[in-house]
């Protein structure tokens, strides 16, 4: 059977060239990175995380078969190569024979094996395992240093889930702090300080600069900002939105803004009357000018005119038809959809618009209340809840008509945003069904990587004319970052492993 062999010379790798900073004895190892990490870790198990306060000390802990460069880029972890067979089903991966745990004991095809099970075996109960879900795989060890996984279909987002913690190996032992990643776990100090120490046993342990690594929880972005400023933290986790315009004005290249790979949107309840008519849902998303929430958020978030971000590797996303058309064309054609729709001033359309507590979304909220009032006249009812009780409204359908809700992709791939619009996705807010849709998706995940990308664009441009959702802006990530921090790359997954940085002497 004839395959595709992706091997990788690490000599003409230029993201090693670039983050070699001449470690192996340099003084500077002996020096503590120090990060913000928003909020605390709920665990460090890679099974069973699902918050990107896990992930962010996760990749610094572990290394799947992929790993992701500083700038985002997939490349070789555990695996040094791996080939694709001509039906797109079958992978195999050929592992590095010098890879070893913390501990000092190797790394096998088998400990993949065994973990991969477990992350998708039932009583795991891993949060993510539903990313395995709809494709049948049978992974299999032909030797300690290959790997094959079979795939019941062609799978092209396969290598990206293998960056990811969900299929992180795990120590034979269940010992959850011995890593197979460029660092170990030294200490962690509960609703306090995680630090790490360099790995050196890690395979690549001679290019690693920096000797240790302390992660901070700090849920509160001001005071992070703060301890920043007095010189306690060496990157932020955030920016808070209030102090993005001040923090650029002020400290220039150190404020690093960057697209990110998230959404924020609003969703129409279209499982009953009015908003089961795609006419009034258009209506609504043509009268809100998405460059005035922007500007008045102020943090250097981008209209958003489409479902996937811009940045996703290779995808070239739909955007709305009327997406270049002036503010007074699409106000007109909203006022006629509105009265196609039925409403009138004397009898306009009433809403009932949820959000969660915070700032920002209410400031949204108003924002898009007298947009739509003084564009089409529609009465708005604002109801504000607390974060948990927001999250258990999402069920409760007579709670609410329009709801604000965002997504933040767990991989590079217009896929992550696409499925959950799918009409059997547990996270379809609106109830979107649609039989052309499922099928375009059903046609992307058979298709070889160019068709499979045509398929979900013209998936993504199905949505938008449907218009089940609003998409508002594209998040930004937001980071302070010290000059003396070398190797900190911007990219749209918005992580930045450990490995790849340095200090450098003017610290």
């Amino acid at each position: 059977m004839r395959s595709l062999t992706i091997l990788f010379s690490l000599l003409a790798m230029p993201w090693l060239a670039s983050c070699d900073f001449g470690g192996g004895g340099s003084s500077l190892e002996d020096q503590t990175l120090v990060r913000g990490n928003g909020g605390e870790p709920g665990t460090l198990d890679p099974l069973l995380a699902d918050d990107i306060h896990a992930f962010n000390v996760l990749v610094d802990m572990y290394e799947g078969l992929v790993a992701e460069s500083a700038n985002g880029e997939l490349i070789p972890g555990v695996a040094k190569g791996w080939s694709i067979s001509e039906d797109g089903r079958t992978y195999t991966f050929e592992l590095r024979t010098d890879a070893r745990w913390s501990n000092g004991d190797r790394v096998v095809a088998q400990d993949f094996v065994r973990s991969l099970e477990l992350a998708t075996a039932p009583d795991t109960m891993a949060p993510y395992a539903f990313l395995f879900h709809g494709v049948e795989t049978d992974v299999v060890a032909e030797s300690d240093h290959e790997l094959e996984i079979r795939l019941s279909r062609r799978w092209s987002e396969l290598p990206f889930i293998l960056s990811m913690p969900i299929a992180f190996p795990v120590h034979p032992s269940g010992d959850r702090t011995i890593g197979n990643g460029a660092y170990k776990l030294v200490s962690r100090s509960p609703g306090g300080q995680i630090l790490l120490q360099k790995n050196e046993h890690y395979w690549d342990a001679e290019r690693v600069s920096v000797g240790s690594v302390a992660y901070l929880p700090t849920s509160d972005s001001v005071a992070e900002f703060n301890m920043y400023r007095s010189g306690e933290l060496d990157i932020t986790h955030n920016i808070p939105s209030e102090m993005v315009q001040s923090a650029v004005a002020r400290h220039g290249n150190e404020a690093r803004l960057a697209p990110s790979l998230a959404l924020y949107y609003i969703a129409f309840d279209l499982t009953e009357p009015p908003f089961d008519d795609p006419l009034l849902r258009e209506a609504l998303s043509l009268a809100i000018v998405r460059e005035e929430i922007t500007s008045l958020l102020g943090r250097g978030e981008r209209p958003a005119y489409g479902i996937v971000p811009p940045g996703v590797a290779g995808y070239t996303g739909a955007t709305y038809e009327w997406r270049n058309a002036s503010e007074d064309s699409r106000i007109t054609r909203a006022r006629e959809l509105y009265s196609d729709a039925g409403f009138t001033p004397d009898s306009p359309l009433r809403i009932r618009y949820l959000y969660d507590a915070g700032d920002v979304h209410e400031r949204i909220a108003l924002a898009l209340s007298a947009m739509w009032h003084d564009a089409l006249g529609v009465e708005v009812s604002l109801e504000k809840r607390e974060w948990k009780y927001f999250l258990d409204s999402r069920d409760l359908r007579d709670d609410w008509d329009v709801m604000r809700f965002a997504w933040f992709g767990d991989y590079n791939s217009p896929r992550t945003f696409l499925d959950i619009f799918g009409s059997v996705n547990d996270q379809n807010l609106s109830g979107y069904a649609s039989e052309s849709y499922d099928d375009l998706l059903l046609q992307a995940s058979r298709a070889d990587p160019a068709a499979s990308f045509a398929a979900m664009r013209r998936a993504e441009a199905h949505l938008l004319a449907d218009n089940p959702v609003i998409p508002v802006y594209f998040f930004v990530s937001k980071h302070m970052v010290k000059p003396h921090v070398l190797g900190f790359e911007d990219n749209v997954t918005d992580r930045h492993p450990t490995r790849f940085l340095a200090i450098s002497e003017r610290r």
